[in-house]
C-alpha cells in the first residue's frame, strides 16, 4: 500500500507540472531548510530541525498524552556562530551549542501535556544575534489520543541540488493523520514580496473521511472526501504570502459527530 500511495502521487505530480508555474531562482535559497515531528512507535516521538549551521533533534516518550524529551543541539559549521533553540512546552527553556561539531545534550526537561513549538537559530557567540530560525508545532496527543498513533507526523523540506523533480518545485512538505495524507509542494517564483504558488493533494490509504487545506491562500484551497479508498483528490491550484499553512484532519466515516483530529504545519520562508 505505502509503494503504490508513493507511485500514484509521483505520477499524479508529473502530469500537473503542465500547469505548475516555472520557478525562478528563490531568494534566499532554502537549502538545507527543513522540520519534522513523527510519532515512530505508540509512546516514541522524534522532532527535527535543520537550518544551514544548526540541528536539533529531540528525542520523546509519550505517557499517555504527558510527553518527555531529551534534546540534541548541533552547531555544524565553523563560522564563529552558535545554534540555538527555543524549546516551549511546559515552559519555554533556551539551549546553545558553540563549536564546529559541538553538541550540546539537553535532560531534565519538565514533562508536558502541551502541544510544543520548537525554534531552531543560529545565533552570536554574544548570544545577541539571531538569525535563520526555523520553527515546527507539535500538536498535543493528551487532548486528542489519536495523535499519538504510529506514523502521524508532518515534514517539509527544501530541495537541494541533488534532487531533481520534473516540476521544478522549490520544496515539499507532508502531513499524516491516520489513512489520510496532505502532500504540498511550493514553488518560491515571487520570493522577492514573499510570494509562492501551491499545488496539494489529499490522499486516503484507507477507509476514512479526511480534508486538507492550505491556509490564508488566494485563491482558497481546500478539499475534503469520505472513501474507502480512494488514492488520490488534487486541491485547486493556489498562492501564500509568507508562511506556508497546511492543515489535514481525519474522522470516522458513519459516525454520529465524529470527532476530527487534526495536524496543521507551517513551512516558513528562508531568512
Amino acid at each position: 500500500m505505502k509503494l503504490t500511495r508513493v507511485l500514484v502521487v509521483a505520477a499524479t505530480v508529473a502530469a500537473a507540472v503542465a500547469i505548475a508555474p516555472q520557478p525562478a531562482l528563490a531568494s534566499p535559497s532554502g537549502t538545507g531548510w527543513s522540520g519534522s515531528w513523527k510519532y515512530t512507535g505508540g509512546t516514541s516521538i522524534q522532532v527535527t530541525l535543520d537550518v544551514p549551521g544548526a540541528k536539533l533533534v529531540a528525542n520523546g516518550w509519550d505517557a499517555l498524552g504527558a510527553r518527555a524529551f531529551v534534546l540534541n543541539v548541533s552547531d555544524t559549521v565553523a563560522d564563529g556562530k552558535c545554534a540555538y533553540v527555543k524549546w516551549t512546552a511546559a515552559a519555554t527553556t533556551e539551549h546553545w551549542a558553540c563549536g564546529n561539531g559541538t553538541t550540546v545534550q539537553v535532560t531534565g526537561l519538565p514533562t508536558s501535556t502541551n502541544a510544543i513549538t520548537a525554534v531552531l537559530c543560529r545565533d552570536s557567540t554574544a548570544h545577541n544575534n539571531k538569525t535563520n530560525c526555523n520553527v515546527i508545532d507539535v500538536p498535543s496527543s493528551y487532548t486528542d489520543e489519536f495523535i499519538r498513533t504510529e506514523g502521524n507526523g508532518a515534514r517539509w523540506h527544501y530541495y537541494d541540488a541533488s534532487e531533481h523533480y520534473d516540476g521544478g518545485e522549490d520544496w515539499g512538505a507532508w502531513i499524516t493523520v491516520g489513512n489520510v495524507g496532505l502532500d504540498y509542494f511550493g514553488w518560491d517564483d515571487k520570493a522577492s514580496v514573499g510570494q509562492r504558488s501551491i499545488q496539494s493533494w489529499l490522499t486516503f490509504s484507507g477507509p476514512t473521511c479526511g480534508s486538507g487545506t492550505i491556509l490564508n491562500a488566494t485563491p482558497t484551497s481546500t478539499f475534503s472526501n469520505c472513501s474507502q479508498y480512494t488514492p488520490i483528490d488534487s486541491l485547486p491550484a493556489t498562492r501564500v504570502t509568507g508562511t506556508a499553512w497546511g492543515t489535514a484532519c481525519a474522522w470516522a466515516i458513519g459516525a454520529p459527530n465524529p470527532p476530527k483530529h487534526c495536524v496543521r504545519l507551517r513551512v516558513p520562508q528562508p531568512s
